[in-house]
């Protein structure tokens, strides 16, 4: 048979075989495919609007939030809280995605950084992660989700614009005074930004739609639990009421359960009578927030019903005199500097360690060391047993060698001063028993009147006007403090207890400048920039604040009767 012949009878099967396997590679590349898709969506927990949510990122919130109830919360409101976490964040990110919020990476990076150093060793913070399941990449992720639903929330805050009106009917209802407006005003922006949040996020959540559900998140899904008296409660208005209960004490589920459900009838009960005063709330919320609407609706209609009479008011001014009494203050910037031994210091310690060293035995060290006492220049210590690494390098070094029962018999000097070390045991190099007397070059009284006089010179130039008093008038500056509110005691608010500070302070005269020397190693240059007298209580003076604390008083009573 001819080639052409064979050829020509062969190319029907070839054709066979060419479409045969055209058909095994598609049906190969179709299983291959649907076995990955099929393996995909077994990670999948759901198809929120465009996005799948995985399994893994709701097992995660689980874990976290009941980390973060210490495990007090049960297992099953644990669940449909994190679940719903879950779709909040998710819905969250879009909103900020259509107000087009943004974070930089800096921030990213600046935070990561944050969490990296606090936990001190690079290596262990890489295991920690390991055991969460996290990369470095995953968790910078992270980050940055967490401040885009920050810049989200903050970003509803800067829409809103209180008039005066509303921001002093605020002021009256939580009893803010009249020199904190600035910082009553940031409240409400923050409280009506919430506000506007909380319902974009609501109306998100009724437009969201949910497909594929994996079945073992049916029942986390938000669903009506029951209704009562027109207001219908979720399971997830149920489970956060439940957690609150549980949190606040060691008590079982169903006990919890109770409890929140006593309660949120109290919240009905209270919703009705608002709506009876007119209140008036937005009832596309859920009733958890409406319950908080008619609550603040309540209280400041209850607000507006109480008049106080003169006498009444007198009443409560003679009661909570005190409260009305002006007490002396002043404000004061405050400069801490800490003064560095000078070389003539440290050749002091180093030659006091040296005769100590000279006087002391195995025998006589630890009774020697508890006579000196501990103070600002010499500290005895019993250091207990340790191992390598646990002390600094050159004390380390020093004991290296040195047998059991001896003292070393040279001065050691590290970063903290010179030390004179008994060697109760040696375990071959890897532990020690060690106790210690340590001798601290401390800056003499040359040192420190040096220090002063140059501080002079610096005062002199804040006072004419030619140099402003920060923390760069010194290199030896350790801290600035601007202190508010400092009392003719000593108390100095949100900082120390001083009253040699406070004394010179109040002896001071206004935008003069300071300076005192309270201990041998610590000097402050201060100045005074406000002084308010002491005033007693003056009824027509306070009548304004009486008014409203009265009526706070009063508002503050007729809500509590009502839980």
């Amino acid at each position: 048979m001819s080639i052409r012949k064979f050829r020509k009878k062969m190319k029907p099967f070839i054709i066979i075989l060419t479409v045969v396997f055209i058909l095994s590679l598609a049906y190969g590349g179709y299983e291959s495919y649907r076995t990955s898709r099929a393996n995909k969506k077994a990670q999948e927990a759901m198809l929120l609007n465009k996005d799948y949510i995985q399994k893994i990122d709701i097992e995660r919130a689980k874990q976290e939030l009941s980390r973060s109830y210490a495990d007090r919360v049960d297992k099953d409101i644990v669940d449909i809280l994190a679940f719903n976490e879950v779709i909040d964040k998710n819905l969250t990110l879009h909103i900020a995605k259509d107000l087009k919020v943004k974070v930089p990476s800096s921030e990213v990076n600046k935070q990561y950084e944050e969490l990296e150093s606090s936990m001190g060793d690079k290596e262990q913070f890489r295991r920690m992660l390991q055991v969460r399941g996290l990369t470095k990449d995953s968790l910078k992720n992270q980050i940055e989700e967490n401040l885009l639903m920050q810049k989200t929330r903050e970003e509803f805050a800067k829409n809103i614009n209180p008039t005066d009106e509303e921001i002093n009917a605020y002021m009256a209802l939580y009893s803010i005074p009249a020199d904190k407006k600035e910082e009553a005003i940031n409240l409400y922006k923050s409280e009506k930004g919430a506000e506007a949040f909380r319902e974009a996020l609501l109306k998100a959540r009724k437009e969201m739609q949910i497909k594929d559900l994996a079945p073992e998140y049916e029942n986390l899904l938000e669903k009506t639990a029951y209704e009562e008296e027109g207001f219908t409660i979720t399971n997830l208005d149920l489970a956060r009421s439940v957690a609150n209960v549980m949190l606040g004490q060691k008590i079982s589920r169903e006990d919890a359960e109770k409890q929140a459900k006593e309660m949120i009838s109290r919240q009905i009960k209270m919703a009705k009578i608002a709506k009876e005063k007119g209140v008036k709330v937005n009832e596309n919320l859920d009733s958890i927030s409406q319950f908080q609407d008619y609550y603040v609706g309540l209280a400041e209609k209850v607000r507006d019903e109480v008049k106080p009479t003169d006498d009444e008011l007198m009443k409560f001014f003679n009661a909570n005199r005190a409260k009305y009494s002006i007490p002396a203050t002043a404000d004061a910037k405050l400069i801490f500097v800490s003064v560095k031994s000078g070389k003539e210091d440290d050749d002091l310690a180093k030659e006091k360690a040296e005769k100590l060293l000279s006087e002391l035995t195995p025998e006589n060290f630890t009774e020697k060391g508890k006579s000196l006492g501990n103070n600002q220049d010499i500290i005895y210590q019993d250091l207990g047993t340790f191992g390598t690494k646990a002390m600094v390098k050159e004390f380390e070094e020093a004991l290296k060698d040195v047998p059991s029962n001896t003292l070393v018999n040279k001065v050691i000097k590290t970063k903290f001063g010179y030390h004179v070390a008994f060697v109760k045991e040696n375990n071959n190099n890897q532990q020690w028993t060690v106790e210690h007397i340590l001798l601290v070059p401390y800056p003499s009284e040359k040192t420190v009147t040096e220090k002063l006089e140059k501080l002079n010179k610096v005062k002199a130039d804040i006072e004419t006007g030619t140099l402003t008093l920060s923390d760069k008038i010194d290199e030896d500056v350790i801290q600035s403090f601007d202190a508010k509110g400092i009392t003719p005691d000593g108390i100095i608010p949100d900082f120390v207890y001083s009253p040699e500070i406070a004394k010179a302070v109040f002896g001071t005269e206004l935008n003069k400048v300071g300076i005192i020397n309270p201990n041998k190693a610590t000097i402050v240059v201060f100045q005074k920039t406000k002084e308010v007298k002491a005033e007693e209580a003056n009824f027509d003076k306070s009548k304004e604040q009486i008014k409203s604390d009265y009526i706070n008083k009063k508002v503050a009573e007729y809500m509590s009767k009502l839980f």
